[in-house]
């Protein structure tokens, strides 16, 4: 924990249903243990800080031995489903390994020759809504910096000062470092930039830090902006108190056929290559499920911020707001 809160045992549990605990539980759970509490130590529950891992593959099929394309879909998918709920992943210290998925994918049907399949990792942060903060996100895993722009995408959301949709991206500075930058974006259009410098990202590390931002509303439920990456390496570990969970929601499976397996056209002029490294967009392209709830507005009393340090290692939030009448200053999870 950074930094160190002493006297307190911070515990995560993954519920056999669902995601977090509610907290009802923790409370419950916090009462339970006060019996066997050691003198001077408090234990407190916490969510759990999930690192997503998500696929787009497309498998090639030889269509003389299979000619249900939806049919070699479905199994590839149960295959990768069933992959997603082995001892590698969905655990403290789990990994992806990479080559064991691409080699499910293979051997689902034998009309399958080949794939290509790309990673992304995606952590999850939530917005504090209708106040000014900080957020930290850690990946703890080294991003790959494939173009000059928008390695780093994320999902929208309103902020105050700004009309419209708003995402935020990366621009790349060196091999090492990088800024991250709030721009509004229509399809077909060339993204417009609202703030250049709203923070940095660590490529080494895998850390992504949001300066002061009073974030209103999120196009995904439940206040949620969710930050994807390109990986350095395929194979995917949960660092420390990272939980990885390989997410089949956001994978996309493509199914092309393989001509040149089939005979029909031997020559290759027609094959269909697919590219071994992400094209670039602009914005995240996410399954999640939309929010419904009307922006908030903004609160007709003034509002300031002042830059404070964040509260922990991985994705937290620091906000400070001021009004016409009080003064408060709240700490709170920032993403899981």
């Amino acid at each position: 924990m950074t930094p160190p809160r002493f006297g307190k045992v911070f515990i995560s549990v993954k519920p056999r249903n669902g995601d977090f605990l509610s907290d009802e539980t923790k409370r419950e759970l916090v009462q339970k243990l006060k019996s066997y509490a050691v003198a001077g130590i408090v234990p407190e529950f916490i969510d759990l800080k999930y690192l997503y891992v998500e696929l787009n593959t497309t498998p090639y099929y030889n269509p003389s031995l299979n000619d249900d394309p939806d049919n070699l879909k479905t199994g590839v998918s149960n295959a990768l489903t069933q992959y997603s709920k082995s001892i590698d992943v969905n655990k403290f210290g789990g990994r992806f390994k990479y080559s064991k998925a691409v080699s499910l994918i293979d051997s689902v049907d034998s009309s399958i020759t080949s794939n290509i399949t790309l990673v992304t990792i995606r952590r999850n942060l939530k917005a504090v809504l209708g106040q000014f903060a900080q957020y930290e996100v850690c990946y703890g895993n080294r991003f790959h910096t494939q173009e000059s722009s928008y390695n780093v995408v994320s999902t929208g959301f309103t902020m105050e000062g700004v009309i419209g949709t708003v995402y935020l991206a990366d621009e790349v500075i060196n091999r090492e470092k990088g800024r991250i930058f709030f721009f509004t974006y229509t399809e077909g259009t060339t993204p417009n930039i609202v703030k250049k410098n709203a923070g940095t990202v660590d490529y080494m590390t895998g850390e992504v830090l949001i300066d002061t931002v009073n974030i209103l509303s999120t196009v995904v439920a439940n206040g949620v902006v969710e930050i994807q990456a390109i990986p350095h390496s395929n194979d995917i570990v949960g660092l420390r108190d990272l939980y990885v969970k390989f997410d089949m929601t956001n994978t996309t499976i493509n199914m092309v056929q393989d001509l040149i397996a089939s005979g029909e056209n031997t020559s290759g002029s027609r094959f269909v290559h697919t590219h071994s490294y992400y094209t670039p967009t602009f914005t995240r392209k996410s399954e999640s499920p939309v929010s419904t709830a009307a922006a908030i507005l903004p609160s007709t009393a003034s509002s300031t911020a002042t830059r404070t340090t964040t509260g922990g290692t991985y994705a937290t939030a620091t906000t400070t707001s001021t009004t016409s009448t009080n003064t408060s200053s709240t700490s709170s999870s920032g993403g899981y």
